[in-house]
């Protein structure tokens, strides 16, 4: 029997917690391992190679992100909400994608005892690896080590090279810092979509509809936050997009906090958006926050900010 790979919308893509009970499905495929946080034009390389081979196509990955487990110190966040990666991948015609969950325990793993257990019994028929890939306790899987194990597999591994943009290799840190600075414009080049926060509109104080420019109050899930800000954005909910601005800060204008919140006024259309969960695309930074000295003045800036996001958004 010849495989074919299946459609991506009709059939989907499967997403487990760990190995899959039925995985002999998988057999003579192709695996790419890693952590994907972003899924970033790099990732995306190997995705490409991925797509070049034949047979069932299989993504591994971990939660919550190894750096996280094994240097809390640096406080690493991730890119998006933990869904995105699995949100990403049926565009690719991928057919699992296999997350394992990540403990002090599982980094104890030697190299082969990972290969063993987690990728030797799915018998890939490739297994596709970035040019930084190194695996197991102490990071011992290295990729001479992979291709030892794997040509006792009869199993070839690709290595693909890394993705330069602008001299520099694109990569998950060097678009987490980015959008610290609030380029969310060049991040969004690396990543090849906007940067965007995802999260369920609650009731905000009421002053943006008080002084006619009323906003969506987001509880935003995303653990990496752009630089506080004004940002020209796109709000997406059910399918649909509409121009909007975004700020992303503590409403220093009215309040002492430090509360960081983040509020979209919706250019094109006014609609009751209140407990969906929706995603912002931040599409360039307008400015930094400011406070005003009253509300005539924090009008006056609002309708200036509006009217260059249309610019850049071409909105009429």
């Amino acid at each position: 029997m010849v495989w074919a790979p299946k459609s991506a919308i009709l059939l989907g893509m499967q997403r487990l917690g760990g190995l899959p009970p039925d995985a002999q499905k998988f057999h003579g495929g192709v695996i790419t391992i890693g952590n994907y946080d972003g899924l970033h034009l790099g990732h995306q390389s190997l995705l490409a190679r991925m797509a070049e081979r034949t047979g069932p196509r299989v993504v591994v990955t971990f939660d919550p992100h190894p750096t996280q487990i094994l240097q809390p110190a640096r406080y690493l966040k991730r890119l998006f909400p933990r869904e995105d990666l699995s949100e990403q991948l049926p565009g690719w015609e991928v057919d699992l994608l296999m997350v394992l969950p990540f403990d002090q325990a599982f980094a104890r793993l030697t190299a082969n005892e990972f290969l063993d257990r987690y990728v030797g019994v799915l018998r890939p028929k490739h297994i596709v690896a970035g040019y930084d890939f190194a695996f197991g306790s102490g990071r011992e899987g290295t990729l001479d080590v992979l291709k030892h194990w794997a040509a006792g597999l009869g199993t070839e591994v690709d290595v693909v090279p890394p993705l330069r943009m602008g001299g520099e290799i694109v990569s998950s840190r060097r678009i987490r810092d980015l959008v610290a600075k609030g380029d969310v414009f060049a991040a969004s080049l690396l990543l090849g979509r906007p940067y965007y926060l995802r999260g369920e509109v609650v009731a905000g104080a009421g002053r943006g509809a008080h002084i006619g420019v009323p906003t969506l109050n987001q509880k935003v899930v995303n653990e990496t936050l752009p630089a506080l800000g004004v940002y020209a954005s796109r709000a997406r909910c059910a399918g649909k997009s509409f121009a909007s601005v975004t700020n992303v800060g503590t409403s220093p204008t009215f309040e002492n906090g430090s509360t960081v919140k983040v509020e979209t006024h919706v250019i094109e259309a006014a609609a009751e958006w209140r407990g969906q969960v929706i995603d912002v695309d931040l599409i360039e930074r307008l400015r930094d926050e400011k406070k005003f000295s009253g509300v005539e003045e924090l009008q006056k800036q609002i309708h200036s900010d509006i009217l260059k996001a249309k610019g850049m958004l071409g909105v009429p």
